[in-house]
């Protein structure tokens, strides 16, 4: 008899698919609602995601509950926002047992797009200007996991192509796409850098957001190895339409002249922004929602926009209008409307996705700033 080792190869093949279709979804717990939606994207039916931080909701002043330490305790992966965002994740969710793998989004952003505290943008109190040079290939980790990384770096480098930016980013989101992966420990929290120097706001830039898309996508092949080829699908996908929506704000915001991208908000949250698009940003309080300016600030940020006859001054959305009131009534400057500085809103919103957040906040600036 002749031996039958095609049919058991081949018996076992459908065996083998069968039980990786069988896999329940990953489990995700996301604490910032663009980590969610990239998720959502990039993972597709096979992540199941709970939003740990509901839209809408302040980052700055966010406790997780007792029901949201649980989501955090049983995932396999933790997405956070980083860069000191998420305090409680060590002082609660470590103490509750949570042993998912962490990917810490702003903390594994290469040196040439992460924005310094202070450093985005032009300042009217003297700050620098940080030119967004993109060289990222030289900061970036390489990868160490051989069988999943080596797919996946190939197929996040051609993500990251799509997008648009140059090819030095789209080489360290593939090359960053492999860190920190030899074994299924979680990733550091906050690691490498005093959260403290950096500007936490890194959603104000799409090149951010699709560097950090990459990495997301990779985890998630390193974490499910075997549908490696369908998350990086669903990431260039992701890439690709963050790529038009970077063409489509850069075409919106030439309409404002250089002399008008004079940008007063409530804090300090829109660094980035500033960054990319040079304009100069005129904050009334510092990095969170918490501090309130002292009366010597707002003096000069009320002599300042006479001084430049700056048309327009923005609430935010999680911020008391009481204080950008007060600078209308001063100055004679508008209210140009109110932009969402800490994420996407809630469903009602018409900002209650990354995309639909970043056009809102662009249309604002153009139709408060752009010549009539």
């Amino acid at each position: 008899m002749k031996p039958h080792w095609h049919i058991t190869a081949a018996f076992m093949l459908s065996a083998a698919i069968a039980s990786a279709d069988a896999q329940p979804p990953l489990k995700i717990a996301s604490l910032h609602p663009v980590l969610t939606g990239i998720a959502r994207e990039t993972g597709g039916g096979l992540v199941s995601i709970t939003g740990v931080l509901p839209p809408g909701v302040d980052p700055h002043v966010f406790e997780p509950s007792a029901i949201d330490l649980r989501a955090i305790v049983n995932a396999d992966l933790i997405l956070a926002a980083g860069l000191g965002r998420e305090s409680y994740l060590d002082r609660r969710a470590g103490r509750a047992g949570a042993s998912g793998r962490i990917l810490s989004a702003g903390d594994m952003l290469p040196d040439a797009l992460l924005l310094r505290a202070g450093g985005g943008g032009h300042r009217h109190d003297g700050h620098r200007h940080d030119e967004h040079e993109h060289d990222a290939h030289a900061h970036a980790p390489p990868p160490t996991r051989a069988r999943a990384a080596a797919a996946t770096n190939a197929n996040a480098r051609a993500a990251a192509n799509d997008t648009g930016a140059d090819s030095d980013t789209a080489t360290a989101a593939a090359s960053a796409a492999g860190a920190d992966s030899d074994t299924g420990a979680a990733i550091p929290h906050s690691a490498t850098r005093d959260p403290h120097s950096a500007d936490p706001h890194w959603w104000q830039s799409v090149d951010c957001v699709s560097f950090i898309a990459g990495r997301i996508g990779g985890e998630l092949a390193l974490l499910r190895p075997e549908s490696a080829d369908v998350f990086a699908r669903n990431t260039r996908a992701c890439q690709r339409r963050l790529a038009a929506l970077k063409a489509w704000a850069a075409a919106e915001i030439a309409r404002i002249p250089p002399a008008r991208r004079h940008l007063v908000t409530s804090h300090d949250a829109f660094g980035y922004l500033a960054r990319d698009y040079g304009f100069e940003i005129h904050p009334l309080s510092g990095l969170s929602t918490d501090g309130e300016p002292d009366a010597r600030r707002l003096a000069a940020l009320i002599r300042l926009i006479r001084g430049k006859n700056i048309p327009a001054v923005f609430a935010e959305n999680n911020a008391s209008p009481r204080v950008i009131a007060n600078l209308v009534s001063e100055t004679g400057a508008r209210t140009g409307g109110t932009l969402y500085a800490d994420g996407p809103g809630p469903a009602d919103s018409g900002a209650a996705t990354y995309e639909a957040m970043y056009r809102h906040n662009i249309r604002t600036l153009v139709e408060a700033l752009a010549p009539e």
